[in-house]
C-alpha cells in the first residue's frame, strides 16, 4: 500500500489535464530513459485520457526523480508512443519491467489513416503485442510513426488508428505499474489527437441559440457523435448579445449558461472548442454609440455619406476595438477555449469603409486629395444609386495604381484590426489557436473573382496567414451558383497558392443547408480532404442535425483521419 500511495503521489506531480510530461533531458538519440520514467509518462497520458478524452501535447508541471539531473525537457507525444511501445515489447518478452528504454528521435507522418478497429471492441494481449512490434519496427526504419497500425483479431486483419493505439498502450502500461500484470483481453480506448498532428480537422459551426433551444449537453452529444473534432461556438453574433454572464458586455442572449456549459462539456469529452466572434457588426454597440457606425459612399455626387446600421467603424472608432478586446479577454480568462474564431473580420462591401479615418490614412500613405476625389467618384459610379457594380473592380484588374493603393490600404486596415485582437488573445494564452472565416473570392485562383474579393472585403489571404493558424474560406458553392469542383479546383487551389505559411492550416468551409443534400455534402467533404485541405468545417450544426445530411456526414467523416 505504501508503494502504491507513493506512486499516486508521484503521478499527481506529473499529470495535468491539458498537458503531458517532463523527464530527464535526452542528450541524443542514444540516450536511455528509465523504465520508471516511461511508466510515469504512461500514467500521465492515461490520466489525461480519463479526464479529458484527449491525448496531451504540452506539459505544465515537472516530475523529477530524486537525485536526477535538473536538465529537463518535454517529451513529445510521438516520442512517448515509441518509448511506451518499446517498454511494452521488452516487458512481454522478459516478463519483467525493463530498467531502461533507448530513445530514438521520431517524426510524425504526413498524414494518418482511419482504422476499422474501434473502442468498445477488444483484442488479446498477443494481438496487441504484434501491433506494438509493427509500430516499433516501422518507426525505427526512418523515425516516422506509421500512419495506421495493423492488428490481427480472430484471424482477421484489421486496422487500428493511432488515436486508439496510443491511449490503449498507455492504459496497458498503467495497469502493469499498478498490478504487475497484463489482462489477457484488452479493451480499446480512443482519444482526440493534438491539433499539431496531421489528423484532419472535422468541425462544425454552431449557433448558441441552437444549443439553448435544443439542450446544450444533448445537442453536443449529437454533434460529437458525428465524428467531429472541433466546434466553433458563436458567442457574439451580429446582434451583439453574448451567451455568457459577462461583466462588460452591452447585451445578453436569453441563455447565458451556453458558453460555460459548452466549455465544461468539451474539456471532458474529447472535443476542442473555439469561441466565435462576429467582428465588424454589433447592433448593441452601434445602438449605444451611434457615432460608431461605419461610413459608406454617398449614393450620388454631393450627397452626405451613408452610415451603417450594425456595421462598426472599426478603423476610426478605437473604443470598439477596446470593447472587443475586453470581451475576448474575459472569455479566455474565464473559459479557457482552445481557439478564437473571427468572423466578419472585413469590410461589408467596397461601398463601405469610406470614413474620415480611412481617408486620412490614405493621405498619410501618399494619396493626394485629387486621388481621393477620383476614388470616390469611381466608387459612386460603381455602387451609387445608378452604379454599374463593376467599374471599381475593373480598374483594379487593369492595374490602376490609385485603385490598387486603396485596395492595399483597406487590406492593411483589416490586418491591423485582426492583429490587435490576436495580440490581445495571445498575451493571455499564447497557445490559443487563431482562426478566421473568410470570403472565398479573395482566395480564388480566378483573377476576376480574386479582384472582386479584394476590392470588396479587404481580406488578403497572404496577410491573414501571418496571424491565423487556421484559415477557413466559406466556399458555399450553391450560394455562388457553382458546382462542387469549384470548391477544390478554384478556392482550395487558389488558397494554397497564397497561404505559404507551414503553420497555417487550410480548412474548407462547406455549405450544410438547403439546397445542398446529404449526398452533395458528403461529396464536398471527400473532395476537399482528398485534394489536400487540412480539414473541413460545415455550416452549421442546426441545419445538419435531424436532416438527411446528418447520417451521411457521420459516415463520410469516419472515412478520414
Amino acid at each position: 500500500m505504501k508503494k502504491l500511495a507513493l506512486l499516486v503521489m508521484m503521478v499527481s506531480l506529473v499529470i495535468v489535464s491539458a498537458g503531458c510530461f517532463v523527464v530527464k533531458h535526452l542528450e541524443s538519440s542514444e540516450d536511455q530513459l528509465s523504465g520508471d520514467d516511461v511508466l510515469l509518462i504512461a500514467a500521465a497520458i492515461s490520466e489525461c485520457v480519463d479526464s479529458t478524452q484527449r491525448l496531451p501535447e504540452e506539459c505544465e508541471r515537472v516530475w523529477q526523480p530524486k537525485g536526477k539531473s535538473t536538465n529537463l525537457r518535454a517529451v513529445k507525444l510521438n516520442d512517448a508512443a515509441y518509448l511506451m511501445s518499446k517498454f511494452f515489447i521488452e516487458f512481454c518478452s522478459s516478463k519483467q519491467k525493463p530498467a531502461s528504454v533507448k530513445s530514438v528521435q521520431t517524426y510524425l507522418p504526413a498524414s494518418l489513416e482511419s482504422g476499422d478497429f474501434e473502442p468498445a471492441e477488444t483484442c488479446t494481449i498477443s494481438d496487441f503485442y504484434k501491433s506494438a512490434l509493427y509500430f516499433v519496427a516501422e518507426t525505427e526504419k526512418n523515425g516516422v510513426l506509421p500512419r495506421v497500425i495493423p492488428v490481427n483479431v480472430n484471424g482477421v486483419q484489421r486496422k487500428m488508428s493511432i488515436d486508439v493505439f496510443i491511449p490503449t498502450l498507455a492504459k496497458i502500461l498503467y495497469c502493469i505499474e499498478n498490478t504487475g500484470n497484463i489482462c489477457e483481453e484488452i479493451e480499446l480506448h480512443k482519444a482526440l489527437l493534438p491539433l499539431s498532428w496531421p489528423a484532419k480537422i472535422k468541425s462544425v459551426w454552431v449557433w448558441g441559440s441552437t444549443l439553448a433551444n435544443s439542450g446544450v449537453e444533448q445537442t453536443l452529444d449529437k454533434i460529437k457523435d458525428l465524428g467531429v473534432t472541433d466546434i466553433l461556438l458563436l458567442v457574439k453574433g451580429t446582434s451583439g448579445t453574448v451567451n455568457w454572464p459577462s461583466n462588460v458586455a452591452l447585451g445578453f442572449a436569453s441563455d447565458t449558461t451556453v458558453l460555460p456549459r459548452v466549455a465544461q462539456y468539451c474539456k471532458t469529452n474529447g472535443l476542442r472548442y473555439h469561441v466565435w466572434f462576429v467582428c465588424n457588426q454589433d447592433e448593441k454597440f452601434t445602438t449605444t454609440y451611434p457615432e460608431s457606425k461605419m461610413y459608406g459612399i454617398p449614393k450620388t455626387q454631393g450627397a452626405d455619406p451613408q452610415r451603417a446600421g450594425k456595421s462598426v467603424d472599426f478603423v476610426g472608432y478605437s473604443a470598439y476595438r477596446e470593447y472587443m478586446k475586453s470581451l475576448i479577454s474575459e472569455v479566455i480568462r474565464n473559459y479557457d477555449p482552445d481557439g478564437l474564431h473571427f468572423d466578419y473580420i472585413r469590410y461589408p462591401t467596397g461601398a463601405w469603409g469610406w470614413g474620415p479615418s480611412e481617408l486620412n490614412k490614405a493621405r498619410e500613405n501618399g494619396l493626394s486629395d485629387s486621388d481621393i476625389d477620383y476614388l470616390q467618384q469611381l466608387a459612386i459610379q460603381t455602387w451609387g444609386s445608378n452604379g454599374d457594380g463593376q467599374s471599381f473592380v475593373n480598374a483594379h484588374l487593369s492595374g490602376d495604381a490609385t485603385v490598387t493603393k486603396w485596395v492595399e490600404l483597406r487590406s492593411a486596415n483589416v490586418l491591423e484590426f485582426l492583429s490587435d485582437l490576436v495580440d490581445c488573445a495571445k498575451q493571455i494564452k499564447p497557445s490559443i489557436v487563431i482562426s478566421a472565416s473568410v470570403m472565398p473570392e479573395p482566395g480564388s485562383s480566378d483573377l476576376s473573382e480574386r479582384a472582386f474579393g479584394l476590392v470588396h472585403y479587404g481580406q488578403d489571404y497572404k496577410l491573414f496567414g501571418q496571424k491565423c493558424e487556421l484559415i477557413i474560406p466559406m466556399a458555399y458553392h450553391k450560394d455562388y451558383g457553382k458546382d462542387i469542383s469549384w470548391i477544390t479546383s478554384i478556392i482550395l487551389g487558389g488558397t494554397k497558392q497564397q497561404v505559404r505559411s507551414e503553420q497555417t492550416k487550410i480548412v474548407m468551409g462547406l455549405q450544410g443547408y438547403p439546397p445542398v443534400t446529404g449526398t452533395e455534402l458528403a461529396e464536398a467533404v471527400a473532395d476537399s480532404l482528398i485534394e489536400g485541405a487540412d480539414g473541413v468545417c460545415v455550416f452549421r450544426a442546426g441545419t445538419i442535425l435531424g436532416s438527411d445530411r446528418e447520417e451521411v456526414l457521420k459516415d463520410i467523416l469516419k472515412q478520414f483521419k
